[in-house]
Order: structure tokens, then sequence, then C-alpha cells
């Protein structure tokens, strides 16, 4: 093997082992070769590994055979040898060496000896870059073993070298190289170090700044023309961009996630490499999938993943296979694809038992129970959620979230047993930590399908529950409120997140806030090191790093119930938006009116639960025969016949059987309760929120005139809540006094800084259609969303503009009897920023009715927009953002009747649209606003003008008159009109919120 050979084996192996990210390479070397070799390769490198070195040939030659030998124990994952070879080789180089001899050692139980010789290196070494090297190399290995104060010192010693050192050396050829690497090496480990002390936001931005740094070492690399140089510069790069998208995916910023791993894919195509280096990137993909639920993408590439390990020489039961196959089983489960699911788990088994490789991934129990539970292997499941129960309230004691989800899996288990006494003590333990959990905001972000494993949970409860709630009040109360909290969670983390952030701008909240994030960003690294070590075999096991993490997450979680109680002391409402505690049925019919009913609906896996509440308070419960998906599939038969005003005389008849088999299911039961109501108070989620009710008919019909058929909308006006919750905090809200100015207006908003191109896209989109277009502007929402895919993301300057919201608005304006000129900005001036001065100086605060006529926008949509967002107009400034965020909704004051939002639909194939609106309203609500007025699909100009102006007069025009009411009427009134009496053009409006006066 010559050297130009090693050298590209150099490349090689270091490409692969970056670019498969699967675990320690060092760590794994004591267990397994880093590929499986042919016999004949082995033969060649034990050859070279085993050759005698000549005692009197020049050191440059023997240094050039201790890399041959170093590279040859690397690839046969013989750590004996490699050792011995790095201790030869420190003897004859003592830099190079000896630094080698410390990085195979810090993967060993020898890891004091590389303390000490790290700490050697940084006396003996000439060069400031080799120095800030070494130190951050060292301050890894410290954080790694939880001894945080010697990361800090190495850290800051560090830092004051590429601050005061560096400036004093001429970059200059190979120095400049040097330089940079060693900055970006510093800013990746310093990032780390943030992150691991809960400092996620500081973290964060420090990796931003090794990604920056990493590309400039990939140019002087590049420049310099040396082999191994460019390899290192790829791999600063790349290994900088994935850790970034590591911190994001830990936050929870799924969207900054997905363009940092989208620019990662880029720049590795851009740099030659090919896919089967790409492993580890898709791993990451995958796991950004599995966050957001997006299952079938992330199997894709788990798949793909897992061809590469394959291809690339690795053995099944590796622990890098096993890495592809643990995504791909939670993408799996994900999808309900349970005997799957089950048969990859016991594949994983049978390989990792044959190549004698243990591995802590395999061992994963929440989804390793999940399955067996769904596939009827509960007597394993109870067996091995005993066992993690254990470990869980050893580790993290009797209230912690993590305990409190196997507590609840192990409650499932032991019903599944008919152990039921048990199952309901455990149930009840669990539930009590995961729906109130003794910290503010829980203890870690939850991704798609720990939520979905938490909802399980939840259903199982309720199903016990629902056995004896007819004869235990106490019971049936539980019941209620457990369905509440179901129906909120979907939006609640993001909710909490947006609060989180708005918060941090109050005087006196802003530095409670900071300290309970930071502990609990904390606290979920500390709980995820623990986690890992659960998993590994003894003598890879350091419990005495353990005990000082144990010690550390109790003084933080003492600190974070201290910080909850002076949050819900100082500033309960903030409090009741990040933490809301759901109400009891008595609590809801305390606020009713006569003529009013509240129905709470919860469809669940396999049926769908229901209460009907009134004035008396009596609670009418029924238990529907149609579950999660039956309920989305009908939904989605109706929409199909709703979604359709851009057809004219083309649009196919309204499914009037469908909309029949919805009531017939959900509301028929309650039509005695219903008798002499006029209010009809609904708390849905899920596909349910994207339908508006009154398109349900009461009666079978298949008649051609719509106008006749038996609408719910005829009796009954309808009022949509996404809580029970949330609607008793509204009728609070609704004791307090109305503006008394009548309206502030938004409309189409000039997407396009560049006035010429925004004349054109007037132009071009005037003529063309009378219904506004925004079903057509998502194409992530009509295509698989891939982030290798540059076209699945919205262009912002190119929106549909919505010039007909115009006439809409200042109609508006004039039956309110507002001021165009002071009232109604258009344009280029509906800025973001417009809305928040016009909150800052009480104007907003003063007016009845607020209008956003724009396009609503999805987490993900744009670059770094991790949350529901409305579209407003653009500036020259590229510092100005013309998103209008979950976040600044938070932060405005309000005292509104109304907020409109009528060119914001729920359309959309995964629901996220209907989960974003439902995040907004809550946002409004805690604002100050009481309702919302929402479209659920794209509308056609005429009639929505009609429905908008005919509501807001019946409501200006009767001081007693419902908000409800007021849409039920102008819904009547336009349906009366033949060319609207299709429900496509009278029913997209929904009023969510306070539908009373």
């Amino acid at each position: 093997m010559t050297i130009r050979h090693l050298a590209h084996g150099v490349v090689t192996v270091l490409l692969t082992t970056f670019l498969l990210c699967a675990v320690n390479v060092h760590a794994q070397l004591a267990e397994e070769p880093v590929t499986k070799l042919s016999e004949a390769e082995t033969v060649l490198l034990r050859q070279i590994l085993d050759a005698p070195m000549d005692p009197n040939s020049l050191n440059l030659n023997k240094i050039t055979v201790f890399r041959q030998k170093d590279m040859a124990a690397f690839k046969l994952g013989d750590i004996v040898a490699l050792e011995k070879n790095s201790r030869e080789w420190a003897k004859v180089e003592p830099m190079d060496g000896k630094w080698r001899l410390m990085s195979t050692l810090a993967g060993t139980e020898k890891r004091a000896e590389a303390y000490v010789l790290g700490q050697e290196l940084i006396n003996e070494t000439p060069w400031k870059h080799s120095a800030v090297r070494l130190r951050v190399q060292l301050a890894r290995y410290y954080m790694d073993d939880n001894r945080l104060k010697d990361a800090k010192r190495l850290i800051d010693e560090a830092e004051k070298i590429v601050r005061y050192d560096f400036g004093q050396i001429p970059r200059r050829g190979d120095a400049s190289f040097h330089i940079a690497r060693a900055e970006m090496e510093f800013l990746v480990v310093q990032s780390n170090y943030l992150m691991r002390t809960g400092r996620w936001a500081e973290g964060i931005e420090g990796s931003k700044l090794a990604v920056v740094k990493g590309k400039e070492v990939l140019r002087l690399a590049n420049q310099v023309q040396v082999e191994t140089w460019r390899t290192y510069g790829q791999i600063n790069v790349l290994f900088a961009m994935v850790d970034l998208s590591t911190h994001q995916l830990a936050a929870g910023l799924y969207s900054d996630a997905e363009w940092t791993l989208r620019d990662t894919f880029k720049l590795a195509k851009a740099q030659g490499l090919q896919d089967k280096q790409l492993a580890g990137l898709y791993n990451r993909v995958a796991d950004l999938y599995i966050a957001t639920g997006q299952y079938k993408d992330a199997l894709q590439f788990a798949q793909r993943s897992e061809q590469i390990v394959l291809s690339t020489g690795f053995q099944r039961g590796s622990p890098n296979w096993v890495f592809t196959q643990m995504r791909a089983g939670v993408a799996l489960a994900g999808q309900d694809e349970w005997s799957q699911a089950m048969a990859s788990l016991d594949e994983i088994d049978e390989q990792v038992k044959r190549v004698k490789t243990p591995s802590a991934l395999a061992s994963r129990t929440p989804l390793r129970a999940y399955i067996y539970l769904k596939n009827g292997r509960q007597v394993e499941a109870l067996h091995l959620l005993r066992n993690s129960l254990k470990f869980r309230v050893n580790n993290f004691g009797e209230n912690h979230f993590l305990t409190a989800s196997i507590r609840g899996l192990l409650a499932v288990a032991l019903w599944q047993n008919n152990l039921l006494p048990e199952a309901r003590t455990e149930f009840d333990a669990a539930m009590r930590n995961m729906s109130s959990p003794e910290s503010l905001t829980g203890n870690f972000v939850e991704n798609a399908f720990e939520k979905k494993t938490r909802h399980y949970v939840f259903q199982n409860y309720m199903r016990l529950l629902a056995k004896t709630a007819a004869t235990q009040p106490h019971d049936a109360e539980i019941l209620f409120q457990v369905a509440d909290q179901l129906n909120a969670s979907s939006v609640q983390q993001a909710l909490s997140d947006a609060a989180v952030r708005a918060g941090v701008s109050v005087p006196g909240l802003s530095e409670i806030i900071r300290k309970e994030q930071d502990a609990k960003n904390e606290i979920s690294t500390l709980t995820g090191y623990i986690t890992g070590q659960g998993g590994e075999e003894d003598k890879r096991r350091n419990p005495l790093v353990v005990e000082q993490m144990k010690a550390r997450m109790r003084e933080l979680e003492l600190a974070r119930k201290d910080y909850k109680v002076q949050i819900n002391r100082s500033y309960p409402d903030y409090f009741q938006l990040i933490q809301p505690k759901s109400p009891s049925p008595a609590d809801i019919a305390q606020q009713l009116k006569p003529d009013e009913l509240f129905v709470s609906i919860l469809p669940m896996e396999d049926n769908t639960y229901l209460w009907a509440i009134d004035s008396m308070g009596k609670v009418n419960f029924h238990v529907a025969d149609i579950g999660e998906k039956q309920t989305h599939a009908v939904v989605e038969k109706i929409r199909k016949t709703l979604d359709v005003a851009h057809l004219g005389e083309r649009a196919p008849m309204f499914n009037y059987a469908a909309s029949h088999q919805l009531y017939q299911q959900l509301l028929s039961p309650f039509d005695a309760a219903l008798v002499g109501k006029k209010h009809l108070i609904v708390a849905t989620s899920g596909a349910l929120s994207n339908l508006p009710l009154a398109v349900l008919t009461r009666s079978a019909y298949s008649g051609s005139n719509a106008a006749q058929a038996p609408w719910l909308v005829k009796q009954v006006a309808v009022s949509h809540v996404p809580t029970a919750n949330g609607w008793l905090s509204l009728k609070k809200l609704g004791s307090t006094p109305s503006s008394q100015q009548a309206l502030m207006a938004w409309g189409d908003p000039a997407f396009d800084s560049k006035p010429l191109s925004q004349v054109a896209l007037l132009e071009s989109a005037a003529p063309s259609s009378s219904v506004r277009s925004v079903a057509t502007l998502r194409s992530a929402d009509l295509l698989p969303r891939n982030v290798l895919d540059p076209d699945t993301y919205v262009n912002y300057g190119k929106l549909p503009a919505l010039p007909e919201t115009r006439d809409e608005v200042l109609e508006l304006a004039r039956i309110l009897s507002a001021s165009p000129e002071k009232d109604v900005l258009l344009g280029a001036l509906a800025t973001r920023a417009s809305v928040l001065k016009s909150s800052a100086s009480g104007q907003l605060s003063r007016k009845q009715v607020v209008v956003f006529a724009t396009h609503g926008l999805l987490a993900g949509d744009l670059p770094n927009l991790n949350q529901p967002a409305l579209a407003m107009a653009s500036t020259a400034s590229a510092a100005d953002s013309p998103l209008l965020t979950l976040e600044d909704v938070l932060t405005l004051k309000l005292n509104a009747d109304w907020v409109v939002l009528s060119a914001c639909n729920t359309a959309g194939a995964d629901g996220r649209a209907g989960e974003a609106l439902t995040g907004l309203a809550r946002g409004f609500f805690y604002a100050g606003s009481r309702s919302l007025l929402v479209t659920h699909w794209a509308v056609e100009s005429e009639s929505a003008m009609m429905l908008t102006t005919k509501t807001f007069a019946a409501y200006k025009g009767d001081a007693a008159i419902r908000r409800a009411e007021a849409l039920r009427q102008a819904m009547l009134e336009t349906m009366k009109v033949s060319r609207f009496s299709h429900p496509a053009y009278w029913a997209p409006y929904a009023l969510v919120g306070e539908g009373g006066r």
C-alpha cells in the first residue's frame, strides 16, 4: 500500500466516518471494525500492522509507517494495536503522535491518561492554533464526563487566544487555514457547552457562527490544493452544519433545522460528495421528519441511509445499521404499520445477537413497549416497562415527565394484562405529571411521535374511565377534563414556545422566564445523557457522572417549581396560557345561557367521545362508532365539494350523504338537547376543526336546490372553540366593556417590495379569477415535502396578490362608519411594523373590529419560520420582517369583539393549517379578542363581501344580537341568492371563540 493509496484511504474513511454520524468512532472500535472487510483486505491490513519497524530508518519514514499502521488498526477495529502504535509513534513524534494517543485513549477506560496527555500537549505546543484545538478537544471530553467547570476553564482559555492572540498572527499561506480551523472548532465546542448548560439560544447562535467559519475553512482549504486539507475543510463545515441542525431539532426549531439540512445537502453536492457519503445527513433528515410527523418521508430517508450503510460494508446488527433501523421502526409505528414495526424490531434483535454487538439504541423502551402493546405482546411489554419505571424513578424521580410517560405506558400494559386496580393507580399517577407538571413548561421538547405516544396513553386512560363514568361522577368529570387536554395538546407546545418568546420582552416576567427556560434546557440535556447510560453495557457506564447529574437535576427542578409559583402569582393570565387548566362540566354550565348548548367532541383511534352540556348542568355523554381516520376521511369527502368556488358552474354537487353521515354519528344523539336552543358552541380538534359545522345536514337530502337543504345553520347559530378552557377564558373577557371605535383593517399587502413587480402581479391576478388564490400558494401542501427539493417552499415575493380584499375592507369601513384614510391600511402600508405600532400607541385596543385580509403561512413555509404567521407587506429593508407571527400576536393589546382573518384557510393535506389557525386563534384570544371570523377554504370575492358586510351590518344594527347569530343571518341571506346557494359560497366563514355578545 503506497503513501498515495494511504492518503486516499484517510480521505475515504474520514468522510465515511463523519457522514455516517452514528456513534463515537473510538468507542465503536472496541466493539467492531468500522466496516466489514473482505478476507484479502483483512490480510493486507494485518500485514501492515504486524510488519516490524526498521530501527535504522529516518524518523520521517517511521512517521509514515506509523500513520499506515494507525489506519490499518483503525480499519480493523483493533483498539489494542491502535494504542500500542500510538505509544510508539509518540516517542518519535511527540506532538502528532502524543495527540493521536490522547484521542485513542479518550475512547477507552484509560480516559484519565488522555487528560494528562492533553494538558502536556497544551504546555508543549508552540502553535497558537494547536493550543486552541487541544483545549476545546479536552473541553469536549470534560463535558462528556460532566466536569463542566473544567470544560468552561478550557473554553475560556481558548477564547482568549482566539480573541487576542490570533489577531497578532499574519494570516498568510498555511496559517490562514490552521487559524480558521481552530476558530471553527472553538465555536463548535463553545456552542455545545452552551447547549449543555441550557443556554440554547446562545448555543444555536454560536453554532451558526461555526458554520460561517467552517465555510471559510473550506474556501481556504480549496485554495491551497492539498487533498487532506480539502477533506478536513469538507468535514469541518459539514460537521458544523449537521451539529447546528441537531441543536435546532433539540430546541424544537424544526423549520430552522429543515433549512439547515437543505443547505447542507446543497453544499455536499457542490463539493462533489456522492450519495454513499451522505448516510448521516439522511439520518438527520429522517429525525426531522419523525419530529414533525412526516413519517412516510422519514421512512424513505431511513431506508435510503440503510442502503448506504450496507453498501459501505457495515454489517446488519452493527450500531450504524441499528441507527437506521430504529428510525425506520419509529416511522412505521408513526404510520400505524404495527406488524411491520414489530418485524423490524425482531430483525434488529436477531442481527444484534448474531454479531454480538450490544447497542443502547436497540433498547429504546418507550418505542419497543408501544410496539409490543400494539402487537398483542402485553406480557413482554409489562416486563420491559416495570424495569424501565424503576430506572426512571431512581434516576429522574417520581414526578419527572419521562417517569410519567413510562408509567402511563405501564398502566396500559397492566390494563391489557387484566391487572385493573394496579392499572388505575398507575394511570392516575401518570396523568398528574403528564397533564400538570410541577415545572411550568415540561422538561423537554416533544416531537410528533412522542405526542402520539402520549395520546395513546391518554386515550387508553379515557377508555378505562368511560367504563365507570356512568356510575362514578368523579370519573365522568376526569374524563371530560382529559378530553379537553387532548383537544388542546396539538397546538399547546407551539403556543407555549411563542408565549415564552413574547414574555421575554415583558419587564419583571422576562428574567423569570429566562431562568426557567435555561433550567428546562439543561434538564433536557442531563436527561438525555442519563437515559443513554441506562442502555450502555456495564463497562461503558459512568455511575459517578450519573450521580452528579442527578444531583444537578434535583437543584434545577426545585428552582423551576419556585419559578412556576412566582409566575402564577404575579402573571396569572400568562400562566394560564402556558399551562391551561381544564374545567369541569359544572364550570361550563355556569357560563351557559338557557338557549345555549356546549358540545365537546374528541375523535379517538377507534371511536369518538362526545359531551353535551346545558345551562342546568345536565351532561349527555355519547360514544360514536367512528374513529379519527374515518372522521378525517368523511371530512375530506365533504371538503372536496366545498373548496370548489373557483370552478363556478362546473362545481360538483355538495356531498349531502357525507354531511348527514357526520351529523348522524356526532350530533343526532343530542337532538333532544338541541330543542329550543339558538346557539351551539362546539369544542373539537383534528379534522373536525377544518370544517364549519354549519354545513352539516340534519336529515337526508338529495335535491338540486342547495338552499332548500336541511342545514344545521337553519336551526341554530354555531360557534367553534379550540377547548372548553379557552371558551371559559373568553367568557371572563366578555365582562370587559367593548371598545367604542369601529374598525382597524389591513388588506391587499404588497408582498413584493418592488413596485413594478407588484403591479405586474396585480395585473396578472386580477382578471383570471374572482376566487382568492389561497389554495395555490403552498406547494408544500400539494407535493411531498422534501428538504432536497427547493421547489416545495413558498416564495414570499410571489405570494398571490389579494386586490379584491381592498373593496371588502373599504366596504366594511363604510358599514361600520370608520375612516378609510385613518383606519384602513392597504398595499405597501399594510406592514407588520404598522400593526405593532398601532398596538404600542393604544390605537388598536380602541377598535371593536380588527381585520387582516391576507394569507396565513405555516411553520416551515419560509426559512426560519417556526410558527404560524400572517403575511404582511414587504419593505425595502431586508432587516424588516414582513411576517406577523404568533409571537407578535401574543404581544398585541386588543379589546376587540372581532378579529377577521379573511384570506387564511385550513386547506392542507396534513392538517397543519388547521392546527396553525387554532394556534393563531388562541394567540388573538390572549391578546384580547373575543372572537375570530376565519375562512376554511378559498373564497369567491363577491359572496365573501356579502357575508362579511351583512354580518357586521346585523351586528351593528342590533345591540342584543350574538356574534354567531349575526353570521348565521348573513349565511342565510347569502344562501338565498341562487348563484350562491352552494355552501362553497355561503359557508366558508366560521366564528371561532365567544359567539355571544
